[in-house]
């Protein structure tokens, strides 16, 4: 594919573009039915549902690295990838400012859209290295949190690197180890794929790949749409069950996150297993039965953060 043919875009990068984002939707789909009380699934700790996040995510951004080499191989437009990085970051700041009114207990301050917009500039440095060069290196991204974590990234601003040592409590949370690394893979796919004539590259799914073409092709606003429209619905059935919307849209706090944030910590500070086992059931049981959620905010009272340690120290005997 000859840089000064510019071809435009691939059917296929289209295709498989849609087919994430409808994995993606049905993914939050499921999320969203648990939150509303229609399902009891594991969504946290079923392996299946671990490998489908990880999955459609890692499909994503091995996306925008196979789309980051196809604008290099068709000449490097600046003002299309310009413009293209500044919806990005529209978008991301839109997740981040949406998501701190409605849950600021779990904002999104670096989900997949703050990933894709820092990898689309940091992928740049990468575009004229050997393809198995930069193969190794996204391996290398993706290993390194799994081998190696500091206390010293557990500061607020340095949560994007990945590399801390306790997971911060957010919706959606994609930092850039490991998951710049699948960005890596894609860039350097895309090279040996595109630089060999891009061989199946207008395999376009026929009939039934048109819309998900044409949803691969709106990416960003089928991914700032689908959650609205993917909620209205299940008010809406919700209401026909006869359920109140406003309690729908408020049910219990999860406790699993509480649990498993309690549990790393008290593992950390030297407590057994069994130990914290012990302690952490008994703090969620605790905190759920005398509805002390609030007290977990940064903002709770002193009298709220006073009954939360009673309750550890009855926990702790």
């Amino acid at each position: 594919m000859s840089t000064s043919s510019r071809p435009g875009r691939l059917p296929v990068i289209d295709l498989l573009r849609g087919l994430a984002l409808l994995a993606m939707a049905l993914y939050h789909f499921s999320w969203d039915l648990k939150f509303f009380g229609f399902v009891d699934w594991d969504l946290v700790g079923g392996a299946g549902w671990i490998a489908a996040r990880y999955l459609i995510a890692g499909s994503f951004l091995a996306l925008v690295g196979l789309g980051l080499e196809l604008w290099h191989v068709q000449g490097r437009d600046w003002r299309r990838w310009a413009v293209r990085l500044n919806k990005v970051v529209f978008g991301a700041i839109a997740v981040t400012v949406a998501t701190w009114f409605m849950i600021p207990d779990e904002f999104i301050f670096f989900g997949i859209l703050h990933c894709i917009a820092v990898a689309s500039i940091l992928g740049l440095l990468f575009l004229r290295l050997r393809p198995i060069v930069t193969l190794v290196l996204g391996l290398s991204v993706i290993a390194l949190p799994i081998l190696w974590r500091s206390t010293l990234f557990d500061h607020a601003w340095l949560l994007w690197t990945g590399l801390g040592t306790l997971p911060p409590r957010s919706n959606d949370y994609e930092p850039l180890f490991p998951w710049f690394g699948p960005v890596l893979l894609g860039l350097a796919l895309g090279r040996w794929w595109l630089r060999a004539g891009a061989s199946g590259g207008l395999v376009a799914g026929g009939a039934l790949g048109r819309p998900l073409r044409w949803t691969g092709r709106h990416s960003l606003a089928f991914y700032l749409l689908h959650q609205p429209v993917l909620i209205g619905i299940l008010l809406l059935v919700g209401m026909a069950l006869g359920r109140d919307p406003r309690a729908m849209l408020s049910p219990p706090p999860d406790p699993t996150p509480m649990l498993i944030d309690c549990q790393v910590q008290c593992e950390q500070q030297g407590g057994g297993m069994e130990q914290c086992h012990a302690y952490c059931g008994c703090m969620v049981d605790g905190v759920q039965a005398q509805s002390l959620w609030p007290a977990l905010r940064p903002d709770a009272t002193a009298e709220l953060k006073g009954r939360l340690r009673d309750l550890a120290a009855v926990c702790s005997r």
